[in-house]
């Protein structure tokens, strides 16, 4: 999942971390469990975006995303570029730069194969993890986290319901990594968008709800 504007340096809160309170700051969330609760301003954001009111949980984002694509996410949604980018993932030697990150995340969902993912946060940190089978991620440095949200004015950009692309353009320029929470903390708090933090080693959870189909499907 990318982001269309061309930047290549860029796919219950309480009970499991502490979530910042202040309006505009980071949250965080101690792990990826994809029934826990977002963010009330993320929530808000994204039924905004989507139509749909609220979207509560990672369960429904990702639900709602399936339902854009017209069923999982495979590797033809994924945001290629023949440019090289500081996001690849590398597969049997074979190393595919993406526009967002987070598409080498999902394509190790993808694949069974050990994948290699290297990223650069925002503040220029190199951030290396290594997925096999799809399983959670080991990830260089230990303390990195991972970012997700949407612009705060996000809104149907298409007319109608919004598009794939859309989504993109207002979602993958805030799916980032980082090497601390702190680092996420300090960028969280000067973007204009709802966004939520969660450690790098459990992104793939997310990833794999994007890449099966569900009941809902």
């Amino acid at each position: 999942m990318c982001n269309t504007d061309g930047d290549t340096a860029t796919g219950g809160c309480c009970g499991a971390g502490e979530q910042k309170p202040e309006d505009g700051a980071g949250h965080w969330l101690g792990d990826v469990t994809l029934d826990q609760q977002l963010p009330a301003d993320l929530q808000a954001a994204l039924g905004r975006f989507l139509g749909v009111g609220s979207v509560d949980t990672l369960n429904e984002w990702s639900a709602l995303i399936r339902g854009q694509t017209g069923g999982a996410i495979s590797a033809d949604h994924l945001c290629h570029t023949d440019e090289e980018t500081g996001h690849w993932g590398e597969v049997d030697g074979e190393r595919h730069h993406f526009q967002c990150f987070y598409d080498a995340v999902v394509l190790a969902a993808l694949t069974d194969r050990p994948v290699d993912i290297h990223t650069v946060s925002p503040g220029g940190t190199a951030i290396e993890a290594r997925a096999v089978s799809g399983e959670d991620l080991s990830v260089t440095p230990e303390s990195a986290v991972f970012s997700l949200g949407i612009a705060s004015d996000a809104h149907e950009r298409s007319g109608g319901a919004p598009t794939l692309q859309d989504s993109y353009a207002a979602i993958c320029p805030y799916v980032k990594a980082f090497p601390n929470r702190d680092a996420y903390e300090q960028w969280a708090d000067e973007v204009p968008a709802a966004t939520v933090a969660t450690p790098l080693s459990g992104a793939t959870a997310f990833a794999r709800a994007l890449t099966t189909e569900g009941d809902d499907d």
